[in-house]
């Protein structure tokens, strides 16, 4: 096990110093600023402290994700004094003392760190992978106050005070444990509500349904405008059994169907419908069919025919 130790006053020297673990762009705040940082690795485990007076900016940009992808390693984050801000697009994941930050920078992306001291702890992504079976990369933050959360915090700080005297056995014996205690929190973590899944799940219907025949509605931008990073939305969608594809695509054939079955809507043609959500009409008239059982044509005859009083919807045994 490699045990490394740094006191320094030049941002020059621990710009250097953080690039050769992660490389990123740097910013420091003009003024007093020094650093105290101490790394412990071995294989692919890496523990590392910093204690930092001054604050510091530092920016994964797309050519740091294209050259650096970062995309086999997870870092856990967790402050004794300040608060890490990790800041995608129009999300941010504040972490504060006494919880842990899980996530990937394998994503451009802007981390504040102010005046702060804490643990940073770099993991081989199967080791919390294969544990958690997430269907999508993780981005959380752990509560670490009580019970379980409090013995990590206890088990890495040890670790920390034994500095360079580990061997490697013991320091890969030691990350092992701790990664497998981390994964028992994040299973906890992962397991909300179903009834907070669902109205999460409701939320994003209602944003699509809102914006359908606005444009693309990619999920990045509905996550970013709904204030949650990409992956927390692809995960929460997934645990209550569809996808934001298949969700889309529900929202935007209910969409069409409304027209379809509207009176006000009747001098409207098939493909102007189709355009309105966004849709080409060769390609809508076989989805609507695969959903709702009939062609738009035909279920807009059999519907108008109905009239308002007759229950919505496609007719009995259809999907």
């Amino acid at each position: 096990m490699r045990y490394h130790s740094w006191t320094t006053d030049s941002t020059e020297t621990y710009r250097d110093l953080s690039d050769s673990m992660l490389p990123m762009d740097h910013r420091f705040r003009p003024g007093d600023w020094h650093a105290d940082l101490t790394v412990q690795e071995s294989g692919g485990y890496r523990l590392l402290h910093w204690d930092q007076v001054g604050d510091r900016l530092a920016a994964r940009t797309p050519s740091h994700v294209r050259r650096f992808p970062a995309d086999e390693i997870y870092w856990i984050v967790g402050p004794e004094h300040g608060v890490y801000t990790v800041s995608r697009g129009q999300g941010e994941t504040r972490t504060v003392p006494g919880q842990a930050s899980v996530m990937g920078l394998d994503e451009s992306c802007v981390l504040s760190v102010p005046q702060s001291k804490a643990y940073a702890f770099q993991v081989p992504r199967p080791e919390i992978d294969n544990h958690v079976k997430s269907s999508a990369p993780l981005c959380l933050v752990l509560d670490l106050n009580n019970g379980l959360g409090r013995i990590i915090r206890a088990l890495v700080a040890s670790t920390h005070a034994e500095q360079g005297n580990l061997s490697d056995l013991e320091f890969h014996a030691v990350c092992n444990r701790i990664t497998e205690l981390f994964c028992m929190v994040v299973l906890k973590d992962m397991k909300p509500s179903e009834g907070h899944l669902a109205e999460v799940a409701q939320v994003v219907r209602q944003h699509v349904r809102q914006r359908i025949g606005s444009g693309k509605l990619p999920l990045d931008s509905v996550a970013r405008e709904l204030g949650w990073s990409p992956r927390q939305l692809r995960n929460a969608l997934n645990q209550v059994g569809t996808t934001y594809r298949d969700l889309r695509h529900e929202e935007t054939l209910r969409a069409a169907r409304d027209l379809l079955q509207d009176p006000a809507s009747a001098e409207l043609g098939i493909g102007e419908i189709a355009a309105r959500v966004g849709l080409t009409p060769a390609w809508f008239s076989s989805a609507f069919k695969s959903r709702y059982g009939e062609m738009p044509r035909e279920f807009r005859r059999r519907r108008l025919a109905e009239g308002p009083d007759r229950a919505e919807g496609p007719p009995p045994g259809s999907p």
